[in-house]
């Protein structure tokens, strides 16, 4: 495969027209792509590695390397998206997903965007991250799963909602410090209308999660949750907060892209946090 295939590959398995901004193609040498290094989180250390094994191409889920920073523009565009689907009006979810752009530019504004671009150019191996696509196909295959259990039990508890996400490998095989565990909430509370929020770039603020219990969601499904975020939730009192863990999530949808090169022939080599 080209990397521009791989490239394809993911929008098809995702079902996108474009790719996200926090996704792509970091650095391509043109060449055939027939071994893959891939891992949640790859640096220059990883390359020059890769490179000495004879990988031709590091595949990482997050996106480091990426230049133009348009994914900013992802974070209010997505979790718009997400706040209507909770069932806030456009014009409140679009104040409140805008709300900290500002924050995040400036951030943005130091760090170094050209390392893993010029050290996968001078090493000619090829570099591609996908970060939203996977997050999306994990939000999608966790969503499927409580809506079935919501559907078959409709007081289910949020211990109930544990034990369906344990029935999913990357979750079981996890670390013990690292599986599902409940941050807001008690594992005998009923779960109520159950939303797994795993695409966005970057987690829900504390005042979207609140707009969100106040539009009746139960129970969020998350991949990590802030400390201002779980006090404030268990101030507010009325939804359950559950922690999926952060690499299990990732590799979720990260093994899905995987799997799907691997059915094309590619050899993929898994390390660096994927479950």
């Amino acid at each position: 495969m080209t990397v521009k295939e791989m490239y394809q590959c993911v929008l098809d398995l995702v079902g996108l027209e474009g790719m996200p901004e926090d996704s792509g193609i970091i650095y391509d040498n043109g060449k055939e792509v027939k071994k893959v290094l891939a891992g949640i989180d790859m640096d220059a250390s990883t390359l020059l590695l890769a490179k000495q094994l004879g990988y031709d191409c590091v595949a990482k889920h997050h996106p480091s390397g990426l230049r133009d920073g348009g994914w900013i523009e992802l974070f209010g565009r997505d979790h718009t998206k997400k706040l209507m689907e909770c069932g806030l009006p456009a014009n409140y979810a679009q104040k409140l997903a805008t709300a900290s752009k500002t924050q995040k530019l400036q951030a943005l504004h130091s760090r170094n965007l050209t390392q893993i671009h010029d050290t996968a150019m001078l090493l000619d191996i090829c570099d591609v991250a996908f970060h939203t696509p996977a997050d999306m196909l994990a939000e999608r295959t966790v969503q499927a799963k409580m809506n079935a259990l919501m559907d078959r039990s409709p007081l289910c508890t949020v211990q109930d909602v544990i034990d369906e996400l344990l029935t999913i490998r990357e979750y079981r095989d996890a670390f013990d410090c690292q599986k599902p565990e409940v941050w807001v909430g008690s594992k005998d509370s009923y779960a109520g209308r159950i939303y797994v929020e795993m695409y966005g770039y970057g987690a829900p603020t504390l005042e979207e999660y609140i707009a969100c219990s106040d539009a009746g969601i139960g129970t969020f499904i998350a991949m990590h949750a802030t400390p201002e975020v779980v006090e404030g939730m268990r101030k507010h009192g009325k939804s359950n907060i559950i922690v999926a863990g952060h690499m299990a999530s990732d590799s979720l949808g990260f093994n899905q892209i995987l799997d799907a090169w691997e059915a094309k022939g590619l050899e993929i080599t898994r390390i660096s946090g994927i479950v």
